[in-house]
């Protein structure tokens, strides 16, 4: 043996073991304590360990999933706030129907009411399509739909819009591909709605009211012609005719014309009296003229004729009173016997009546002359559109209508140009020019014609559509599928950890579109009541999708709600399992903690007292 070995003595030796057991008992509770595990490694108890991680591992999959189910919780959330926000607007649009429907008339004032309600009706349409590209939440918009997309073709396009007359030539609301047949006919023919002209002609004392012509090829108009009357009985009358930007006034019965009796010479014995007859101021045709001798009238109405440029019209009224007076001269006429005895004219124009000479006494005539205003005055008026507008005052019907006759009337013109749109199943819509305003009326700028499948839409030239209606035009419009249907705004959830339980919330199309909500454009600025009807229809379907699309997230909402309770609860069953495998008992283990140190101070004594006994031999020296 070593002589730096020290051999211990068998007490102390088992007494330090023991100590040194207890000291690790120790050391080992208190990690124990420290830490609140029983289990702290494998080492510590290799079933329960893994047990217990597994348990942990598991509770944390599942917390990272519900974190997951959250952010899909408010991404369904926002896609719902998208939806009231949509449902309130379309409920906004159903008012302004409602409005719509209340502004009826076909007067000017109820169509620009009805126009301005479809513009802002359009205006709602584009918010909506904004409000729902809006409502996404985490790069998902469950309200964007499944990207399927239906339009027409760009070649199918522009060849409608090489019809002369017609541009910009779309499908709108797509609902499914289809193929149609634009057509242009007519030959242009104008005339007036009957009853307009009927109100027209008792307004305003007219006779023979009447539109016709043909509509040009480079300046034509679908718009109505107005009439409108100004002045006052017995002054000057102003009649003012438009169509489309053009507008001719005409005034009349504010002509000066005269005519009056001066007798020059008075009759005495053996000299014949001299009266002469002078015609001035201006005058028009229809202008009534009456010279009345010896009780006998003779009247001459001027005619176009007598007043036409490079005639002189009192010389020709002159005339022809003087020659129906020495028609009266002849024998058996009215003034056969009586006291005229000739009747001329000189350059002026002025009559000079001479009466009968006596040897016994002075033979006296009488003469009187009257003159009048036209009692009527035709109007005829060409535009440049095609239209001709003419008809008749008559002056007496003129100041006895209401108000004199003063006020502006609209009369509806129409036009033989039809557009007809058909598609492959041989439905047929048609906008004829020939229609009363408010039922399917061809008009200027955009048109639209409505099928199951889409509206076919593109904006007509008043102005140059003859030409394609002369030409009977026609070309096909073609809608086909344009995008692939995705899923990529569809949102997976997982909804436990080994990912073989999930549910997939498919995106719905809340846009307007014919795949959506089929909200379309307002058709023909709302003109007609099949329009509204229209619109309304549409909203009553966007209403009904709406309500399916709630229903849709709300249950999804629920669902993952549902589960995200349950992750919660579940992943804390586990965690508390894993507890109870690796957990100490606080209390157990201080007491044997305690238990140890007082173990551990016995030890130490029993150890100093073996060290006693070792101690003793050194007495011996």
């Amino acid at each position: 043996m070593a002589t730096s070995d020290i051999s211990l003595s068998s007490s102390m030796r088992t007494n330090l073991l023991q100590l040194q057991g207890v000291q690790d008992s120790i050391a080992k509770k208190q990690n124990i304590l420290s830490t609140g595990n029983k289990i702290n490694s494998a080492l510590d108890g290799p079933t329960s360990f893994f047990a217990a991680k597994n348990l942990t591992q598991r509770a944390g999959d599942l917390t990272a999933l519900k974190d997951t189910m959250g952010q899909a919780i408010s991404t369904i959330k926002a896609a719902d706030k998208g939806l009231s926000s949509i449902d309130d607007m379309i409920e906004q649009a159903r008012g302004l129907t409602t409005a719509a429907y209340s502004a009826l008339g076909t007067d000017a004032g109820s169509v620009a009411t009805r126009k301005s309600l479809s513009n802002q009706f359009n205006a709602l349409k584009e918010q909506i399509d904004k409000l729902a590209g809006d409502s996404a939440y985490g790069g998902k918009n469950l309200l964007a739909g499944n990207g399927l997309r239906l339009d027409s073709t760009s070649d199918s396009r522009r060849a409608v819009n090489t019809i002369q007359g017609i541009e910009n030539a779309r499908i709108t609301n797509v609902v499914s591909t289809d193929t149609y047949t634009v057509r242009v006919k007519g030959d242009g023919s104008i005339e007036g709605a009957a009853g307009e002209i009927n109100s027209a002609e008792m307004a305003h004392g007219l006779v023979g009211l009447k539109l016709s012509g043909t509509m040009t090829t480079s300046a034509g108009s679908f718009s109505d012609v107005q009439i409108e009357v100004r002045g006052a009985s017995g002054r000057e009358r102003s009649f003012i005719v438009t169509d489309g930007n053009e507008s001719r006034t005409i005034t009349y019965f504010d002509n000066s014309q005269t005519i009056a009796a001066n007798t020059t010479r008075t009759a005495s014995t053996g000299t014949a009296q001299l009266t002469n007859v002078t015609l001035g101021g201006t005058i028009e045709a229809g202008d009534s003229f009456t010279i009345t001798v010896e009780d006998q009238t003779f009247t001459y109405t001027a005619t176009a004729g007598d007043v036409a440029t490079g005639q002189t019209a009192r010389n020709n009224i002159a005339n022809q009173l003087k020659a129906s007076i020495n028609n009266a001269l002849g024998a058996n006429g009215r003034l056969s016997g009586k006291d005229v005895q000739t009747v001329t004219v000189n350059s002026g124009g002025t009559i000079t009546l001479s009466g009968a000479t006596t040897t016994n006494s002075a033979r006296e005539m009488t003469v009187k002359a009257t003159a009048e205003n036209a009692l009527t005055k035709r109007i005829s008026e060409s535009f440049a559109s095609g239209t001709i507008v003419s008809f008749t005052v008559d002056r007496k019907l003129l100041e006895q209508a209401a108000n004199g006759g003063n006020g502006v009337s609209s009369i509806e013109k129409k036009v033989d140009i039809q557009i007809s749109v058909s598609n492959l199943s041989g439905a047929t819509v048609t906008r004829d020019g020939m229609s009363k305003r408010g039922e399917g009326k061809l008009a200027d700028g955009e048109n639209a014609y409505a099928f199951d499948t889409g509206t076919v839409r593109f904006n007509v030239d008043q102005k140059t559509i003859k030409q394609a209606a002369a030409a009977n035009s026609a070309a096909n419009l073609v809608s086909v599928q344009v995008t692939d249907a995705n899923t990529s705004n569809d949102l997976t959830v997982q909804l436990n950890e080994r990912n073989t339980n999930a549910i997939t919330v498919k995106a719905q199309n809340l846009t307007t579109s014919g795949q959506g909500l089929r909200l379309d454009y307002a058709q023909n600025d709302w003109t007609d009541r099949a329009d509204i009807d229209k619109a309304v229809a549409s909203i009553d379907y966007a209403k009904q999708n709406l309500r399916s699309s709630s229903q849709t997230l709300s249950t999804n909402l629920n669902v993952i709600t549902t589960r995200e309770n349950f992750t919660k609860e579940f992943s804390d069953v586990l965690t508390e399992g894993a507890s109870k495998l690796t957990l100490a008992d606080q209390n157990e283990e201080g007491a044997n903690l305690l238990m140890l140190q007082t173990r551990q101070q016995l030890g130490t004594i029993a150890l100093s007292l073996a060290n006693q006994s070792q101690q003793s031999i050194l007495r011996l020296f």
